[in-house]
C-alpha cells in the first residue's frame, strides 16, 4: 500500500503478474477510498492447484493450504478473486459515511481457455462456400461450451479476444449498434464488429445506408466468417466496395 502510495498517480493502472491472493488490488482500493483517486489494477495470477495427490491416492492441500482448502478453495486463483470480493465488501462496510461516490470495487475476469475439440472439429470442417449454415460456430466460445465457470456468451468471448488481439484496452468504450434486430458491436468509431449469425440483405442496406450518409463512421468492419453464407459476404463485400468512402472488410476464421 505504501508502495503504491508512494509511486502511483491517481489514475494510474496498477499490474501485478504474480498476484497470489490480490493483496495489491486490496491495497488499490483501500487507497482510492482514503483519497478518492482512480487508480485501477489488472492481476494476473496462473490457476495453480493447491492441492495434490498424497501416496495413497487421496486429495489433499498443499503445505501451509489447508485453511484455504478448509474453505473450499483448490487453486490460487479462486482465492485471488474471493479476496478482491471480499476487499471490496469490507472496505464499503468500514467507509459507509466517507467513500467516495467514484469508488467501484468491482472487477472482470478474464480466462485464456482453449476451444474444445468438437468446436475444433467444427471449425476444420467448414465450408464458407456452402449456401447454408448448419452449425451455429458462435456457441461453441460460450462458458458451458468451453466448460468454464461463468455465464459469458460465444459472442463475448470471440468479441473480447478480437479486442485484445486488436490492440484495445480492457477498459475500450464498446457500444452495441443495431441494424434491425441484429446487433453489432462499435469501438472507438474505427472498427465495427459482425459476429453472430442472422446479418442478411436488410442489414447490408441498413449499414451501407448509413455509412453513406455518414451517420455512421468506421474504417473497417470486421466479421466472423463462419456466422456468414457466401451469398451474404459477397453482397456486404460488392456493397463496401462501391462506398466512396473507404472501408475495408476483414473476414477471420
Amino acid at each position: 500500500k505504501k508502495l503504491i502510495k508512494y509511486t502511483s498517480k491517481d489514475s494510474e493502472l496498477i499490474m501485478d503478474f504474480f498476484a497470489g491472493s490480490s493483496t495489491t488490488a486490496d491495497a488499490v482500493m483501500q487507497l482510492n477510498a482514503e483519497d478518492g483517486a482512480d487508480r485501477r489494477f489488472i492481476m494476473v495470477q496462473l490457476p495453480e492447484k493447491i492441492i495434490h495427490k498424497n501416496k495413497n491416492g487421496k486429495v489433499v492441500p498443499i503445505e501451509g493450504a489447508k485453511a484455504a482448502y478448509d474453505a473450499g478453495f483448490r487453486s490460487i486463483d479462486q482465492i485471488s478473486r474471493e479476496r478482491i470480493r471480499r476487499a471490496a465488501k469490507k472496505i464499503r462496510e468500514d467507509n459507509e459515511l466517507t467513500l467516495p461516490e467514484n469508488f467501484d470495487g468491482s472487477f472482470k475476469h478474464y480466462r485464456v481457455v482453449k476451444p474444445i475439440k468438437q468446436t475444433l472439429e467444427n471449425i476444420e470442417d467448414f465450408d464458407p462456400n456452402n449456401t447454408n449454415l448448419f452449425t451455429n460456430m458462435v456457441d461453441g466460445f460460450s462458458s458451458q461450451s468451453l466448460e468454464v465457470a461463468g455465464d459469458a456468451a460465444g459472442e463475448d468471448t470471440i468479441l473480447t479476444t478480437w479486442l485484445a488481439k486488436d490492440g484495445y484496452s480492457f477498459d475500450t468504450n464498446v457500444e452495441e449498434i443495431k441494424f434491425g434486430n441484429y446487433t453489432a458491436h462499435q469501438v472507438e468509431n474505427n472498427r465495427l464488429y459482425l459476429i453472430n449469425e442472422g446479418w442478411g440483405a436488410d442489414q447490408t442496406r441498413e449499414l451501407l445506408n448509413q455509412l453513406g450518409t455518414h451517420q455512421l463512421e468506421v474504417q473497417s468492419v470486421v466479421l466472423f466468417g463462419y456466422s456468414f453464407n457466401v451469398a451474404e459476404l459477397r453482397e456486404l463485400e460488392n456493397g463496401l466496395e462501391q462506398l466512396d468512402s473507404k472501408v475495408t472488410l476483414i473476414k477471420r476464421y
